[in-house]
């Protein structure tokens, strides 16, 4: 069998890009494709190359949007949404319908594009290696490999069976060439082996990465040279050993998983401080940093950060689109009367009209730039996280194989919360604190849908923010269709 007839069609058309000034360098622009030779000519080429997939991830149908706040969020029932629009049919896991139809397509065929320009890129590093200097061919390579096996597991995540039931269901491809036809549709089991095979490989190539020796380094060079600076932004060393304890987490490989989370809790004092008590809940703070940006291992540059939270967020301007819970189910259900947890106080505030919801979510709301003169915008007022500290806290959590192990991983997070500690009470009530810690910590960036996906697990009344409704565990709920054109060849 082959893969799709859509992805013969998608655009390949190579994303480049140019640096639009030296203190702005992320604010790139694409380039015509008679310009691809060249591109590849140069060091620097394939720089600009890397750099415009990254840009390409914070589109609003995918990382800037949909996989982050917005889709995936409403699968995972996390918004009182009521009739609006088109979401009522997402909420509704009503696949069928036009509308949502149609962002599934767009979204496989995008994500299926920068595989594709990942693989431009990767076959061109291999016929140019002369071009490169010092150890910029294996981390430009590196990360390429790494950007590739998460577009390919998070396709797996949305696409692929329940794992857990039917590891070895067919799924997606793994495309690994840049070309026009596609590759056989591939069980489960096998994705996440090819995934874990881009991702070793990459974790290799990325031992001199500079995030090893200098940390995250979230400031952009003083000459405006793209220099493989803002580690923070692109997939490090140790973004790619955390996205490998997620990948060994959903394959129910557990003692892998754990094995991965230890080494990164090793580093996590040394370039990863947790979020202090001043930058999240200091009153007199006019620049929280909502992201706990600090514990990031990997985010996203969305220059116009602040619209998502007018547009979607803020009840004073709510409209078609705004996304948030039921009442009364912050305080109550979510955070369970611990309404002095940080996450709490520095990520929702009470809605200004309360007849559209208890509380606004306001993580993503505008941040205050410098007053100093000379001083450039705080990094994470433009910042999205695709994998934080936390997760692999949570990680190590759940794979360890004794109960008062499991609590004490999860108390170390809580205690980072400004919460107590739990009790070691059972495996159930430990897996009920876990999901309610996950839905707490990752609200606003796409992981809840998956963690339900992965546990197969039903969305119980207290836990999901769109009604009191309990939504029972099906596969036809966690698996989201093929693109019309590709269901004859599955």
């Amino acid at each position: 069998m082959k893969v799709l007839k859509s992805i013969r069609t998608v655009c390949v058309a190579l994303l480049v890009v140019v640096m639009s000034s030296c203190d702005s360098w992320l604010d790139l622009k694409p380039i015509d494709k008679v310009l691809e030779d060249q591109l590849y000519e140069t060091e620097e080429g394939f720089k600009q190359a890397l750099t415009g997939v990254y840009v390409e991830l914070n589109q609003g149908t995918l990382y800037g949007g949909d996989l982050m706040f917005r889709m995936v969020e409403i699968l995972a029932q996390r918004y009182n949404l009521g009739s609006i629009g088109s979401y009522k049919e997402w909420v509704a896991y009503n696949y069928g319908d036009d509308d949502v139809k149609k962002s599934i397509d767009g979204l496989w065929q995008k994500m299926y594009s920068l595989i594709m320009n990942c693989n431009k890129l990767l076959e061109n590093a291999d016929l140019r290696k002369e071009v490169f200097t010092g150890d910029n061919y294996n981390i430009i390579y590196g990360e390429a490999l790494a950007l590739r096996a998460m577009l390919h597991f998070d396709l797996l995540r949305l696409f692929g069976p329940v794992y857990k039931t039917n590891p070895e269901g067919l799924s997606i491809c793994y495309n690994k060439k840049f070309a026009y036809q596609g590759s056989n549709i591939l069980p489960a089991s096998k994705v996440i082996d090819n995934v874990l095979e881009d991702l070793k490989q990459a974790e290799q190539l990325l031992v001199k990465d500079p995030v090893i020796t200098e940390g995250p380094r979230n400031s952009a060079a003083s000459d405006g040279v793209n220099d493989l600076r803002l580690r923070t932004y692109r997939l490090n060393y140790y973004a790619v050993q955390a996205l490998m304890a997620r990948v060994y987490l959903y394959a129910g490989r557990n003692e892998d998983a754990l094995s991965m989370a230890r080494k990164l809790v090793e580093i996590q004092s040394k370039w990863y401080p947790f979020a202090d008590y001043n930058s999240l809940m200091e009153s007199g703070n006019k620049s929280k940093d909502r992201v706990f940006s600090t514990e990031v291992l990997a985010g996203i540059y969305v220059k116009d950060r602040a619209d998502i939270h007018t547009t979607y967020f803020s009840s004073e301007q709510a409209g078609t689109n705004y996304l948030h819970p039921r009442k009364n189910y912050v305080n109550a259900n979510l955070f369970a009367e611990e309404t002095q947890d940080y996450r709490f106080q520095s990520c929702w505030r009470t809605a200004s009209n309360e007849n559209e919801g208890g509380y606004d979510f306001i993580k993503y709301e505008e941040i205050a730039k410098p007053t100093q003169a000379g001083e450039t915008e705080y990094f994470y007022a433009v910042f999205m996280s695709l994998i934080r500290l936390s997760e692999v806290y949570y990680i190590a959590a759940e794979c360890e194989p004794v109960l008062a192990d499991k609590y004490e991983w999860l108390n170390k997070m809580r205690e980072r919360r400004g919460l107590s500690a739990l009790t070691v009470v059972s495996d159930e009530d430990f897996m009920k604190r876990l999901r309610m810690e996950y839905l707490r910590e990752f609200m606003g960036e796409g992981q809840i849908f998956f963690m339900y996906k992965r546990l197969y697990a039903h969305l119980f009344s207290d836990e999901n923010g769109n009604d009191a409704n309990a939504y029972e565990a099906r596969e036809e709920r966690y698996v989201l269709p093929l693109p019309s054109g590709e269901i004859a060849n599955r």
